[in-house]
Order: structure tokens, then C-alpha cells, then sequence
């Protein structure tokens, strides 16, 4: 088997075909321009616009796919973490506000050893989200098993009614 070293597009043009009786060779200069504009517009322009390429270098490296899910008693959260262990995962509630973050590390791979091909991601993240109205704050538990974090927020009960008698009394 033959194996070919992987090259992502990312920072990469390649040069359109100059064959015109190439059928793809509009298609190609088309997406070689599209990537050209998107690589000035984020890189080589002064401030104000300079402000967008900081913007974008803060988000976190990648979003964890979540799942929400509720019942009448309960709110379930569940993250797919895998290859983060549990003690690199932060979960943090402040003002309404729940946190989720972390970092997934790469394995040292050997000095003598060639990278092939690489689609997994690597780096920090961060999830937060508002908790409903009738989320119980003090009673969250976190688990963290095979790879999926799972965040179980209790609800409040519904406050009843109260009813009271009102005494009328002679005017």
C-alpha cells in the first residue's frame, strides 16, 4: 500500500490550471480567488479591520459536540471529550452561567516518526451556556465515563399556589 502524505488546504493555494479545456479549471480559479480574499481579509489588513483576526485567534481551538437533553426532573448535558481525562476537564457555574473547558493534548509521538495523516483536533476548548429559570444550581454532579462528560442539573419543583383565607371584617 502506498501511502501519500497528507497536505491540509489550510495557509495552502494551489495554483489554478491553465488549461482552458480543463472542465474544472474555472471551478478551480474561482476557489483559488475565494481563498485569496479570505486570507487578506484576515490577515494583512491594518486596525480597525486587524481587530476581526484577534477576535478569531481567542476562540478556543475546537467545540466539543453536546447533546441537552430534559425530563420533568432533570436536565442532562453530556459532552464528547475523547482522550480528555477527567481532571483536565474544568466545569465552573457562575452568575446562571455554566463553563465547560479544557484541553485535549497530543501524544508525543517518537522522534523517528512521520505523521501520515492527522483529522483529529488538538488544543482548548470551552462551552458555556445561561441554566433555565428552574435549574436547582446547588445540586449539579458532573461524571465523566468512556469518554463522554455528562452534567446532570436537577429542577426545581414548581412552586404551588398558596391559597389563604382573607377575614372580611364590617366596615
Amino acid at each position: 500500500m502506498n501511502l501519500v502524505r497528507f497536505q491540509p488546504r489550510q495557509g495552502y493555494t494551489a495554483p489554478a490550471r491553465e488549461d482552458a479545456s480543463h472542465p474544472y479549471q474555472p471551478l478551480s480559479r474561482l476557489h483559488n480567488d475565494i481563498d485569496r480574499l479570505f486570507q487578506g481579509f484576515f490577515g494583512d489588513f491594518p486596525t480597525p479591520f486587524g481587530g476581526l483576526r484577534d477576535m478569531f485567534s481567542s476562540l478556543p481551538d475546537f467545540l466539543p459536540s453536546l447533546d441537552l437533553k430534559s425530563d420533568a426532573s432533570t436536565y442532562t448535558l453530556s459532552l464528547e471529550l475523547p482522550g480528555v481525562a477527567p481532571e483536565e476537564v474544568k466545569v465552573e457555574l457562575n452568575n446562571g452561567m455554566l463553563s465547560i473547558s479544557g484541553e485535549k493534548k497530543q501524544e508525543e509521538s517518537g522522534k523517528d516518526a512521520s505523521q501520515h495523516v492527522q483529522e483529529r483536533c488538538y488544543g482548548s476548548f470551552s462551552r458555556s451556556m445561561s441554566l433555565p429559570e428552574d435549574a436547582d444550581v446547588e445540586h449539579i454532579s458532573a461524571s465523566h465515563k468512556d469518554g463522554v462528560l455528562t452534567i446532570l442539573i436537577p429542577r426545581k419543583a414548581p412552586e404551588k399556589p398558596q391559597s389563604r383565607a382573607i377575614t372580611v371584617t364590617r366596615g
